[in-house]
């Protein structure tokens, strides 16, 4: 446990009483178990370049406003200190809080019904998030992922050229090409992007943010990200972590389409751009690690990973673009 970490917790429970476990995720913020009289919560410690009072504020509007929302899983709840605050300002501007542990594993991506499973939930939650209404004295809407060079305070326009032209680890020629013609693709269609339909975005609904027991998903973690954003990228964003899981499989595809059309629609706009936004968030992505390398993180790996995800997945929808906009089709 970090230092932080224990400062943070201190402000909720005497150390004397506590027990603390490692959380084995998490490249953002820090985190960690927090046991209580048999009772575990989640110890985080954000990031102090990513999180701000009013990031943090906005996370918690909108996780209360789910709560309120009667979903059928749970979403973690922010525990107040014993001073009554729900986060906690260490002396060096970072922020930490105490939420909820809610029991569960990532869910398996296996068959047809597990893919069906997740769109559901991707679905029901963008769907909730759609009718979230912002307070009438709080202004702040999170950094959407079409603000490529805000989405970092070390992520500058500049920053970035200078991390391009001298990469800290081994970059290859294919993954800074693809890269360059990713963006090139998506500045081309920033008006385009732009007229389409805006809603609060979760922007990281992963299967590794989900937890499932037997199957049957029982909660939905980390709203960091949160921002007004294209509703559409809710979508491609988790139907891309999906085919990455499996492989590339239409099958799945399909069936975690039928699950999120459930409970949202699509229209022939949002369709003419499923690849653009595709490239927009492994672009976002990998902007925000190099933010995160120039705060000092080691993101070689993380980097490398999402860097040669944005090439397969671009070969992938070249090659199946018009398969899967067929598939979208025939369930919407």
């Amino acid at each position: 446990m970090t230092p932080a970490l224990q400062s943070i917790i201190e402000h909720y429970f005497p150390l004397n009483i506590v027990q603390t476990e490692p959380v084995p995720f998490g490249l953002t913020n820090t985190t960690c178990f927090v046991i209580v009289n048999d009772q575990k919560y989640v110890a985080r410690h954000y990031d102090l370049y990513t999180k701000t009072s009013e990031s943090l504020h906005l996370e918690m509007e909108v996780t209360a406003f789910l709560l309120r929302s009667a979903l059928p899983f749970n979403i973690p709840s922010f525990l107040p200190t014993r001073n009554g605050d729900l986060s906690v300002t260490l002396s060096d501007g970072s922020l930490g809080a105490l939420v909820t542990f809610i029991q569960g594993t990532a869910p398996p991506i296996q068959i047809p019904d597990d893919a069906y499973l997740v769109g559901s939930v991707v679905g029901e939650v963008s769907a909730r998030l759609k009718a979230y209404e912002q307070p009438k004295n709080f202004k702040y809407n999170g950094t959407p992922f079409t603000s490529l060079y805000q989405l970092h305070p070390l992520a500058t326009a500049e920053m970035i050229a200078a991390f391009w032209k001298q990469p800290p680890f081994p970059v290859t020629n294919e993954q800074k090409h693809y890269y360059n013609e990713a963006l090139l693709s998506v500045e081309s269609n920033r008006e385009a992007l732009l007229s389409l339909p805006l809603q609060m975005v979760h922007h990281d609904l992963l299967v590794f943010n989900l937890l499932s027991v037997d199957r049957c998903i029982t909660g939905v973690l980390d709203f960091d990200f949160l921002s007004l954003d294209i509703s559409f990228l809710e979508f491609v964003i988790s139907l891309n972590h999906v085919l990455q899981m499996s492989g590339g499989s239409l099958e799945m595809a399909a069936a975690f389409i039928e699950g999120y059309v459930s409970f949202r629609t699509l229209s022939s706009e949002e369709l003419s751009q499923l690849r653009t936004l595709t490239r927009l968030y492994h672009i976002a992505v990998l902007h925000i690690y190099i933010g995160q390398f120039w705060a000092g993180k080691d993101i070689s790996n993380a980097f490398s990973y999402i860097a040669n995800q944005l090439m397969e997945r671009d070969n992938w929808l070249e090659h199946n673009e018009d398969h899967l906009k067929g598939l979208i089709s025939t369930y919407t």
